[in-house]
């Protein structure tokens, strides 16, 4: 292989170092000016090396990026297919240049090579892709095809673009595997060069319902690739797609875009409970029965992360004129694993609803108060106790109808221990989780952890300040509503691993409690 690396840019004749396939077994050079595109020319001088698409293709994928800024697409940069790196590292460069910071940026791949090919799978020459992988036109015709690039290679490659690698995923697998589990979200600009028929339709399949009105679809190997072709006109073709086809325009010999002309988007995917690795909570699911899930989407609070896919669920039991959700199967893991330290000793929960995170304490093996006005009703005071009372633990409980704070001291007084443990989850508006916080504080034990639930609330944020100010350990952990977490003294707070489906948190009120180097600027 001609090696060019050592050379400036734009005397790099008719291609760099590392030749797409075509270019090297067929002949056909580029003529691409990059006198005339200085900033694209410093780009790609860096990426270069990490990619196999022509210059024309990585103006048009610079282009693109631009676009998106320039009209104000919402939504992320997926890639699949992206061998070492060098398409996606050119997006992120971009979007460094344009001052673009909180795009999330995912890149789909084996980085074990290509999956299998099918009969469809031939080249713009009639070789089938079996062949030219098991070295039928040569090692360096064989290598390219196969398209093999380590993760950790990747990775690092990524990394030296300076881009916010908390907003840089890197899904390993194939596509008809991962795409169906993994959310993006809205979409900005897609990227197909997987090359293959069965990779590319399910990458349309999942993926284009997903792009956003106006968004960008580029396609690299249209025209290289006899399958990639099949796959996008069958997809556009089949009328249960319900998207018609786009234009198509060529970019180079093989490489097509298009800009989605339907404002339709579908960006949901099959939701689940999560349970962060580590977590061994009890299944508390039978004893709720009538926690159902439920459409967030369909909820006008505005404070509810809805895209964040995980099961949210509803009492269907609920006769109030509001709708509330119960916390996830995730947070009330959380809640589990750092009450059980403190089995035997005193509890506190502050609005209980239906009592799902309750049990949950309870199971722990707490003294639990349950304090909630709605308990003030026989009916609900009746159900609760009823989904208590099937709890396996050695704790107890005891279920208090009245208004927090107003009641604390009464219910403090009852016994005479402090509270080790406590959960504020009563009213999220105005001054009332900060009220709630105040009252609790006198009441708590030297060695004390206090939570939150709804973080996402500045309201609630609120009632955290209140320990932080205090002079409390304070943290968030990233779960669907985000859970806040106030301590002192000797406590041990888990180390959470966030489910990778949930985006960073970057809400500015919660800024105070996150690393000093997040970047919350907008």
């Amino acid at each position: 292989m001609i090696n060019l690396s050592s050379a400036p840019l734009h005397r790099r004749l008719n291609w760099g170092p590392v030749f797409r396939l075509s270019q090297l077994e067929y002949g056909m050079p580029s003529t691409f000016d990059f006198d005339a595109h200085p900033e694209f020319a410093e780009i790609w001088t860096r990426v270069q090396p990490f990619t196999m698409t022509s210059p024309e293709r990585g103006f048009a994928l610079w282009t693109a990026v631009n676009t998106v800024i320039d009209s104000d697409i919402p939504g992320s940069f997926v890639e699949c297919g992206v061998w070492r790196g060098g398409s996606s590292m050119l997006i992120a460069l971009t979007l460094l240049a344009r001052g673009e910071r909180h795009r999330e940026l995912f890149l789909f791949d084996t980085f074990e090579g290509m999956t299998a090919p099918g009969s469809q799978d031939v080249d713009l020459h009639g070789l089938h892709a079996n062949d030219l992988m098991a070295g039928s036109q040569g090692p360096d015709i064989a290598e390219l095809v196969r398209a093999a690039a380590p993760r950790d290679a990747v990775y690092e490659a990524m990394k030296s673009t300076g881009y916010d690698m908390r907003l840089v995923r890197l899904v390993q697998g194939d596509v008809s595997e991962t795409l169906p589990r993994v959310q993006t979200l809205r979409i900005a600009l897609l990227r197909l060069d997987t090359d293959f028929y069965d990779s590319t339709l399910a990458e349309l399949t999942h993926l284009y319902p997903r792009l956003a009105h106006r968004g960008i679809l580029i396609i690299d190997d249209y025209g290289h690739w006899a399958g990639a072709k099949q796959a996008v006109e069958e997809y556009f073709a089949n009328p249960e797609t319900g998207y018609a086809r786009p234009m198509l325009w060529s970019i180079d010999y093989t490489g097509r875009g298009a800009v989605k002309a339907e404002q339709k988007e579908n960006v949901e995917i099959a939701r689940y409970d999560y349970i962060p690795p580590g977590l061994t909570p009890p299944d508390l699911k039978p004893i709720f029965p009538d926690a159902v899930p439920q459409n967030p989407y369909a909820v006008q609070w505005p404070y509810l992360r809805p895209q964040v896919p995980h099961i949210w669920r509803s009492d269907s039991r609920n006769d109030t004129p509001y709708v509330t959700g119960n916390a996830s199967v995730e947070e009330a893991a959380c809640l589990y694993e750092i009450a059980r330290q403190f089995a035997g000793k005193r509890g506190l929960e502050v609005g209980t609803h239906y009592g799902w995170t309750a049990a949950h304490i309870l199971a722990a093996g707490l003294h639990l108060d349950c304090i909630d006005p709605e308990l003030m009703r026989d009916e609900r005071l009746r159900q609760v106790d009823a989904s208590l009372a099937q709890v396996q633990t050695e704790g107890t409980y005891r279920l208090w109808g009245g208004y927090s704070p107003q009641m604390l001291e009464e219910v403090y007084s009852s016994r005479p221990e402090p509270w080790s443990f406590a959960f504020i989850d009563g009213l999220h508006d105005g001054t009332a989780p900060a009220d709630d916080a105040r009252g609790v504080l006198p009441f708590l034990a030297p060695d004390a952890v206090v939570m939150f639930h709804d973080m996402t609330s500045p309201h609630v944020e609120a009632g955290l300040a209140v320990y932080r100010d205090a002079g409390f350990s304070t943290r968030v952990i990233n779960t669907m509503q985000i859970l806040g977490v106030a301590w002192r003294g000797n406590v041990t707070i888990f180390n959470h691993i966030q489910d990778e489906n949930i985006f960073p948190v970057w809400l500015p009120h919660l800024a105070k409690y996150l690393p000093s180097d997040t970047d919350l600027a907008t």
